[in-house]
């Protein structure tokens, strides 16, 4: 069943036209009809059942019941994000989203190959969100993970959380996944391709950030980043 955000409160017998985006995914994309029943995630990240009525190029919505179920992590997760390649950061970009990160802080440092241009920032923010909405949609979350525009890596220490690590396999501390089940929110960092130099990763520890390793092996960026995600989001499974 599709899911779609809608930026308004909802309630029952409540009806409402889709943007026009949605409307031609609904009609033109997966080609439904009239009386399919599709989910829809509010203003408020409460979730309902609507149906749909086509009538040319907007399909209007009735809402008709909630839905009571829970997506989200107890845990709130910041996950800061070396820049990488194209792809790979797009790829990044959906699987965290569906790993159940709640931020999403890219940053640059010394050793990355990517170098954000300031005036391509907005467009490419603007790309990222829909990539990030569209894996939300798929996977059934409730809020859309924030993103914000890529910051140098000394400005990470302004997005700490009650519990903050980095993910370095040079020295570390602990493994991530023996760290302690009590943590309401979480900033993990992941560096880019080349690592992080020695000078970075102390500016890091002396502010605060645990290094850990995330296993025996010698991830790729975007691997290790997905792989910190799921080893956090058990976390919060782990309070239900």
């Amino acid at each position: 069943m599709q899911q779609y955000f809608v930026h308004q409160k909802l309630a029952i017998d409540m009806e409402f036209d889709m943007t026009v985006e949605q409307s031609r995914h609904i009609s033109t994309v997966l080609r439904m009809k009239d009386g399919r029943i599709i989910r829809l995630v509010d203003s408020q990240s409460l979730v309902f059942y609507g149906t749909i009525q086509v009538n040319k190029n907007i399909v209007r919505v009735k809402v008709t019941q909630p839905i009571f179920e829970k997506r989200e992590s107890d845990v709130k997760i910041t996950l800061a994000m070396a820049l990488i390649k194209g792809d790979r950061w797009d790829w990044f970009l959906e699987k965290a989203t569906e790993c159940g990160v709640t931020k999403i802080v890219p940053f640059t440092s010394s050793r990355c190959i990517v170098k954000e241009k300031p005036e391509a920032a907005a467009r490419k923010l603007e790309r990222y969100r829909k990539i990030m909405t569209e894996a939300a949609e798929q996977s059934y979350r409730h809020n859309i993970p924030e993103i914000i525009e890529a910051i140098p890596l000394k400005q990470l220490i302004e997005h700490k959380s009650s519990s903050n690590f980095l993910a370095y396999e040079k020295e570390f501390d602990c493994f991530l996944t023996s760290i302690s089940r009590d943590i309401s929110s979480i900033t993990i960092v992941i560096g880019p391709e080349g690592g992080f130099t020695s000078e970075e990763a102390d500016y890091l520890t002396i502010h605060g950030f645990s290094s850990v390793s995330l296993g025996r092996r010698i991830l790729r960026a975007e691997t290790a980043a997905i792989a910190a995600c799921i080893i956090l989001d058990t976390l919060g499974e782990r309070h239900d």
